[in-house]
């Protein structure tokens, strides 16, 4: 049986895979819509830190269930804060995309 320091360790690196697999994909779905849609590209920051708050918001709700590390302390966010956090992530994901039509 591993220790739970290892089993932590192991949940850190387990998290950093998810958060870069997260961005990544929907960064490049991002980048790739809006060259489709507009014909040129941006760094959309504000889409970049609305994929932040819905990793957030999964990994609390969902991953942290199904990894190593096991804790009485692990919960879910509550149902309001699930949904203003997420509405929040929308909000910024889709924003970048809403700019150009009020050009």
């Amino acid at each position: 049986m591993m220790s739970k320091l290892a089993t932590f360790v192991l949940e850190i690196l387990r998290m950093c895979l998810l958060l870069l697999l997260t961005l990544g994909l929907l960064g490049g779905l991002e980048y790739g819509l809006f060259k489709l849609m507009y014909g040129w590209t941006i760094y959309p920051g504000g889409a970049a830190a609305g994929n932040l708050i819905l990793f957030f918001v999964l990994y609390r709700n969902y991953w942290q269930f199904k990894g190593w590390f096991k804790s009485d302390k692990n919960q879910r966010l509550g149902r309001n804060l699930t949904f203003s956090l997420t509405s929040l992530s929308l909000l910024l994901i889709l924003l970048p995309f809403a700019v150009p039509l009020m050009m």
